[in-house]
């Protein structure tokens, strides 16, 4: 019936009612592990795993290439999450690779740091509030440099957000009753269907891009691959024009019937580009 796609500052209860949510509609529900154990098991190592997951990246592996192979491995994830329809997928930035899909619905829950601080000493054991402020703040800025560095998103910028939830002011049982009942009287068949053709589209832009990138060695830094009907919009940047030109002969002739139209920027490498 639906995908959704949840993020919260922690402490918030933002996993508790995402469970209790996914328990009351019968959806999955894919939490950390989850995501983290499809991403290994496509071929990610966990070492390269834990250098972007939700955190701010080294210096190092800020670098284009590397991050955008972590984003290729979450991406894939995360689309096949969406197609087995019917679950709530918590973090990782989920909602920014659905973010057109008809059946899909984001949300994000906070808290006051009162309530936060209460939670976490729960969770975590912490004796005292300056151990668990030193958690939040540690959480909160791993969780915006993630976002920075990973999809260039400002966590306070809810463009992409239906609603931001205040947890503080609503026990988790009667907000995930809520939300259930939103989505159940909301969320019709025709959505359903649009949001299932959509997601096929999506899982065919990744193909291609994982086509370029890992299966041609195209050097395209910040691929983005967009399908609309047959329509192919590539974007990114290279050094080359003759990297675009093979990019888009790779895949004009092994997807025959769609039209490839490339926006990507050709920055020329200085190295090449003097007389």
């Amino acid at each position: 019936m639906a995908i959704l796609t949840l993020t919260r500052q922690s402490g918030s209860f933002g996993d508790e009612i995402g469970m209790l949510i996914a328990r009351r509609l019968g959806y999955t529900f894919y939490d950390k592990k989850e995501i983290e154990r499809r991403i290994i098991a496509k071929g990610l190592p966990k070492e390269e795993l834990v250098k972007y997951d939700e955190k701010k990246p080294s210096f190092f592996d800020r670098f284009a290439k590397n991050r955008d192979k972590y984003l290729n491995y979450l991406s894939s994830v995360v689309l096949e999450m969406a197609k087995e329809g019917n679950c709530v997928i918590m973090g990782r930035g989920a909602f920014l690779f659905l973010r057109d899909v008809p059946n899909h619905i984001a949300l994000r829950f906070v808290s006051t740091k009162e309530k936060r601080l209460t939670h976490i000493k729960e969770l975590t054991g912490a004796t005292n509030d300056k151990v668990a402020l030193q958690i939040l703040d540690k959480s909160d800025k791993q969780q915006a440099a993630f976002y920075k560095s990973c999809f260039k998103y400002d966590l306070n910028d809810h463009s992409w957000i239906f609603a931001t939830i205040n947890t503080a002011l609503c026990p988790p049982d009667m907000m995930a009753e809520m939300i259930s009942a939103g989505i159940k009287n909301n969320v019709s068949e025709k959505i359903d269907e649009a949001g299932k053709n959509r997601i096929e589209e999506l899982i065919l832009a990744q193909e291609m891009a994982n086509k370029l990138i890992f299966e041609h060695n195209l050097h395209i830094d910040d691929l983005w691959v967009l399908v609309h009907d047959k329509n192919v919009t590539l974007r990114g940047m290279t050094s080359f024009h003759a990297t675009v030109e093979r990019a888009e002969t790779i895949l004009e002739s092994e997807y025959s019937g769609y039209k490839v139209i490339s926006e990507i920027k050709c920055v020329q490498d200085s190295r090449f580009s003097k007389a």
